[in-house]
């Protein structure tokens, strides 16, 4: 077995291996746009002779951190044949990844896990949640207080839409923890639309809302999956909703709620921690079922943690374990002044007895400000060496909203 970088000309095959792995179906349309993201000399190929039958990649992207952006390791791709299946093909792909990253200067990796009791293992820890969204929409308006919709909504094709959309959600990503850069490919996938996809839905539509200025503030990505029972039954399906502020928000909110003939909305990649129940008012409440969204790696404890902000003065002594990255075992200072612009912490190795002690997953698990230590304390997960360290440190790390992405890589 021979584990190295792939080709470009390793496309294809690489392609076909990963949807196998997932029980998928190549398709050929795919494979153009799968080439215009694919980083070969990031992605690493196992060959049994010939024939790849393991996989991993890597997207290089920026991430929002609390108070910095932050260029990451974006993992994907990941994928062992099963053919291939318990012969530690994903354990080898996944120690020369680790190592690749950290010798690219890289102290942070991501990645979406398709089953959450494969990364703990090494070393990722689940740092944000998402909401799989569901409304009957049949009877419903908008909350009171939210502001009377203004300005106008345009439709447009969505690969139309991205140089009106791509300025506003580049603003927004800025400022919320858990979303990524999108460079001109990414928005082409992220607008794409191929009909071997679509399961019973109608065309992709973008929706934009301008304001009364001419500004766009907020647009909407959805489908329309279409029904009938004892009337129209239809169902909206959003990929994507930005609103920049509480006057976009209601023009987006009063938009899908009123599209004729839909009964119901369905936005599986939503916001965890959106007041949907102050936003729409109906007969029913929105349902929201939590999914496991980022994990996070850290590749270098005392880089990663130097490069963000803390929302509370901090200086703690954490005795860090990492069985599968062991060069950052050990024990680090934190000092920070709670400032909310990153730059001002320090993170360094020292031999203080330590405050607490706990798992480099942990710590990434943590370390975007949604799953606090304090937590993961109660589990027994984090372990507190000096009193009142964990509450502290726990505080510091929290930040002003959940960490949430809104696509999967």
């Amino acid at each position: 077995m021979e584990i190295r970088p792939a080709t470009a000309d390793d496309a294809e095959p690489f392609l076909r291996t990963v949807d196998a792995a997932f029980g998928g179906e190549f398709h050929p349309d795919d494979l153009a746009m799968f080439a215009s993201l694919f980083e070969p000399e990031r992605s690493l190929a196992a060959f049994d002779g010939e024939q790849i039958v393991g996989t991993t990649g890597i997207y290089t992207r920026e991430l929002t951190v609390p108070g910095a952006l932050m260029t990451i390791a974006a993992v994907t791709l990941v994928g062992v044949l099963p053919t291939h299946r318990r012969r530690g093909v994903l354990t080898a792909l996944m120690r020369r990844q680790l190592d690749d990253v950290r010798a690219a200067g890289q102290p942070v990796a991501a990645l979406w896990a398709s089953e959450a009791a494969i990364y703990g293992r090494f070393g990722y820890g689940r740092a944000a949640y998402h909401a799989n969204l569901t409304l009957r929409t049949a009877g419903t308006r908008l909350g009171p207080g939210l502001p009377a919709p203004s300005g106008r909504m345009v439709l447009l094709e969505p690969p139309d839409a991205i140089a009106r959309i791509a300025p506003l959600y580049d603003r927004v990503r800025r400022e919320r923890v858990g979303h990524l850069d999108r460079a001109e490919a990414w928005w082409r996938r992220r607008t794409g639309d191929p009909e071997h996809r679509r399961e019973g839905r109608g065309p992709l539509r973008a929706a934009v809302h301008e304001d009364d200025t001419g500004a766009v503030d907020g647009y909407v990505l959805y489908a329309v999956k279409q029904g009938w029972t004892d009337g129209p039954d239809g169902q909206v399906l959003v990929r994507e909703l930005v609103a920049d502020g509480p006057a976009a928000t209601a023009a987006m909110w009063g938009f899908v709620l009123g599209l004729d003939l839909t009964r119901s909305l369905e936005w599986l990649l939503a916001p965890p921690d959106e007041p949907y129940g102050e936003i729409v008012a109906g007969p029913q409440n929105a349902r929201l079922e939590l999914g496991a969204n980022l994990w996070i790696r850290l590749v270098d404890v005392p880089a990663a943690l130097a490069a963000r902000a803390y929302a509370a003065p901090v200086d703690v002594v954490v005795e860090v374990d990492d069985a599968f990255c062991p060069w950052n075992a050990g024990r680090y200072r934190l000092v920070a002044d709670g400032g909310l612009d990153a730059g001002a912490a320090t993170c360094g190795r020292t031999d203080a007895p330590p405050d607490i002690a706990c798992s480099a997953a942990d710590l990434g698990a943590a370390y975007l400000g949604g799953t606090t230590l304090a937590v993961l304390h109660a589990i027994g997960r984090v372990r507190e060496l000096r009193p009142g360290a964990v509450e502290r440190a726990s505080r510091a790390f929290g930040w002003t909203r959940a960490p949430w992405c809104p696509e999967i890589f």
